[in-house]
């Protein structure tokens, strides 16, 4: 039996809340941090189904996001990274049982920040990893492929502009591109219609995406098993781009998880083999950890 409960925490300046799934005896706690835009709630078949696997689920609606309040106008990567850091620090008092995180897209890159600075987590697990320094990353965006060649100058424009214009707003089309997020006509347009899912970002954050550097994640102070999930049909973060990152992270245990189908949004749209395939995944962790 799953049950379903939703709590309010302080973290930073504001309160931002947290979706809870839990069995009645977890083995281990997943603090999960979602794409751009979007909220826990979204994923509720993904993370329904690790808590009937018996995993408990703490979803993180990050500052400004989904039903967490909208109190905060600017707000940063590093914010939520803090977020899930306090999501932890809930989960630790909660449960007496492991914790990892886990992240997709955006959420991806947050947890995998917060594994380099928090010892808590026995095992992070990041849906994509977006290192900001590599030029390459324009290619996640729909900016023009040339600007590959000039990625610094641009880097410093956009915080330029971000400091003229902060509250400028801009919608997933016209940084990403819709049409790249893999998602079927229906299942965007119910993300469109859910009046909890941002219609934009402002410049400020966006700003903060790009110029924001994490040297933890290379640097070795990842204690705990990392493991990169990817799928081969995302169009957004491309393979290639993902196996350099993946050459990049230095952590005592790394692995990555390749995905066939279902594109960048596949832990929305194939939650049943996302959920076999982790479940497992995190009880290898589990032992993996104990005997680093």
């Amino acid at each position: 039996m799953v049950a379903y409960s939703e709590h309010s925490i302080v973290s930073g300046k504001t309160k931002i809340v947290l979706s809870i799934w839990e069995p009645a005896e977890p083995e281990a706690v997943i603090v999960f941090v979602p794409a751009s835009m979007l909220h826990p709630l979204c994923y509720e078949p993904l993370l329904r189904g690790f808590a009937e696997k018996g995993f408990a689920v703490v979803g993180l609606h990050p500052v400004g996001h989904g039903k967490s309040p909208r109190d905060v106008r600017r707000y940063s990567l590093t914010d939520i990274v803090q977020n899930a850091r306090d999501a932890v620090s809930f989960a630790a008092e909660r449960y007496q049982a492991p914790i990892l995180a886990m992240g997709t897209s955006q959420g991806g890159t947050a947890v995998a920040a917060l594994a380099a600075e928090d010892d808590r987590l026995m095992a992070v697990f990041s849906n994509n990893i977006m290192l900001s320094d590599m030029p390459d990353t324009i290619h996640i965006t729909r900016m023009p492929k040339w600007l590959r060649r000039v990625y610094k100058p641009w880097l410093q424009y956009v915080k330029l502009a971000a400091r003229l214009q902060p509250d400028m707003p801009y919608t997933i089309n016209r940084y990403l591109g819709a049409a790249r997020i893999n998602l079927g006509s229906k299942e965007l347009q119910s993300l469109f219609d859910d009046p909890l899912c941002l219609k934009n970002y402002p410049l400020y954050f966006l700003s903060s995406l790009l110029n924001t550097r994490f040297p933890g994640l290379t640097d070795g102070s990842i204690r705990c098993p990392l493991y990169l999930v990817t799928n081969r049909q995302d169009t957004l973060f491309v393979q290639e781009y993902s196996q350099k990152v993946f050459e990049r992270l230095q952590a005592q245990h790394k692995e990555m998880v390749i995905f066939d189908t279902g594109g960048h949004m596949f832990m929305l749209t194939n939650h049943h083999e996302v959920c076999d395939t982790l479940a497992s995944k995190i009880r290898e962790a589990i032992k993996i950890k104990d005997s680093i």
